[in-house]
């Protein structure tokens, strides 16, 4: 096991978690970005759909959906970190000025793979859709509550 997916299976909050995500990008991208922020919102999810987190361009922040932290929680919490990965280096990579979608997921992927080769983060970032199932409330869920913004210190991954 790598030095990354070490720290990934170590880190015990958002905070440590989000740090694995910075070293993955400036590894593999040498790209970095001081001063962002994160905040976790119930911003629900539809029948079959999935806003997992959002990165309002030119802003500080990255908004990071609750609901399925705690769907996966009680479904299949070994995906909690592997899943939180690849939302936050998704959304990372937008704050660094990548726009398009699709580069993006293709981003995601290319270090996802490079760092974590053949494991359930690569799986995901090849297709999240597979994991539906243990990220989304069956029929849906509405959104609610107001965004908690995370103090990058001490955390727990779902508030």
């Amino acid at each position: 096991m790598n030095k990354l997916a070490k720290a990934l299976d170590r880190a015990e909050n958002v905070k440590e978690l989000f740090e694995v995500v910075k070293d993955a990008v400036r590894l593999t991208l040498n790209e970095s970005r001081a001063g962002l922020d994160l905040g976790l919102a119930e911003l629900g999810n539809g029948d079959r759909q999935l806003l997992s987190a959002y990165y309002p361009m030119g802003s500080n922040i990255i908004v990071m959906n609750k609901t399925p932290l705690k769907r996966i929680m009680q479904t299949k919490p070994g995906l909690l970190k592997p899943y939180s990965f690849i939302v936050l280096l998704h959304e990372y990579l937008h704050s660094l000025g990548y726009v398009d979608e699709e580069t993006v997921r293709v981003l995601t992927y290319r270090i996802a793979n490079s760092i974590f080769n053949g494991s359930v983060v690569t799986d995901m970032a090849r297709d999240l859709t597979k994991y539906f199932p243990y990220l989304l409330y069956p029929g849906g869920r509405p959104a609610g509550g107001e965004m908690d913004v995370v103090e990058m210190e001490d955390v727990d991954y779902i508030g």
